[in-house]
């Protein structure tokens, strides 16, 4: 008798340990910063930017002209999946995110070429890549007054993609395969979000 009451005790406290698991994993979902693009139609979406469970805005964005799905350099489409946050840059000054922040000058270059800088931010006049003929991001504007760099092909691989940025909204209602945000919902991105923001693009 004394053993079937132990092991119905360890029964009932191994399912309230189940529970308890549960609810931390349910906790655990609604923690940290997420940017979900979702609801594509053709070069447009919807996006939601979520902290700790809580939603900040549900947004429409432009993408890559080629909807989503990228494949390679030059197709004009927007990577799906999972992308994470390396750096904020902008033609404008720091709006006050604590990411590592890029002052763009007229010498800063979204490198898009075969060779050792493809699929970075160079500074051409410190790394001496005069002539560079990837985007002259001090002159994309206003794409470029506010923005965010991705992990999109970290390896640097050529001709995998390059270049796959969050920033502001342009002209035209698309993009060359970037995630383009009102420029006022840029600046709430980077005013409450840090490197831990993760970003996943679908359908």
């Amino acid at each position: 008798m004394k053993k079937m009451m132990t092991l119905a005790a360890v029964a009932l406290l191994a399912a309230s340990g189940m529970m308890a698991t549960s609810c931390s994993d349910n906790d655990d979902e609604e923690k940290g910063q997420k940017l979900e693009v979702y609801d594509v139609k053709g070069s447009e979406a919807k996006a939601r930017l979520t902290i700790d469970g809580k939603e900040i805005f549900t947004t429409n964005v432009y993408i890559g002209k080629n909807g989503i799905g990228k494949t390679g350099e030059g197709d004009a489409k927007t990577p799906t999946g999972t992308l994470h946050v390396m750096q904020a840059f902008g033609v404008k000054p720091n709006p006050g995110t604590t990411i590592p922040y890029i002052n763009v000058t007229p010498s800063i270059y979204a490198c898009d070429e075969e060779g050792e800088y493809y699929n970075q931010i160079v500074d051409t006049a410190v790394v001496h890549h005069y002539g560079c003929k990837g985007e002259d991001m001090y002159h994309t504007v206003p794409q470029y007054n506010y923005g965010l760099t991705t992990d999109f092909n970290k390896e640097c691989v050529y001709p995998k993609g390059s270049a796959i940025f969050i920033h502001c909204k342009g002209p035209r209602p698309y993009t060359g395969g970037c995630i383009a945000f009102d420029e006022d919902k840029m600046i709430v991105i980077l005013r409450r979000c840090d490197q831990s923001l993760v970003v996943t693009v679908r359908e």
